[in-house]
């Protein structure tokens, strides 16, 4: 099976295995990395940015929601 790395397209190699508990099974999980270190290094930053822009839009609705709500409790009274 075919997995290339998302910035330079080079056939990414295992990193990193460990295993993992759900229910009775077992789950062996397989970080898979860039041979490239530099290049693991720039898609680590754009992983982290990714998910640093995510959990704010998360953020965001959330408080978007609440304002909401306070807004038609407050028009409610």
């Amino acid at each position: 099976m075919s997995n290339p790395c998302i910035n330079c397209g080079r056939e990414r190699i295992d990193g990193k295995s460990w295993e993992g508990k759900s229910g009775i099974s077992t789950i062996t999980y397989t970080q898979t990395i860039c041979p490239d270190s530099e290049c693991q290094k720039i898609v680590d930053q754009q992983t982290a940015d990714r998910k640093a822009k995510s959990e704010l839009l998360a953020r965001g609705k959330i408080e978007a929601k609440l304002a909401r709500q306070k807004l038609m409790a407050t028009a409610g009274a």
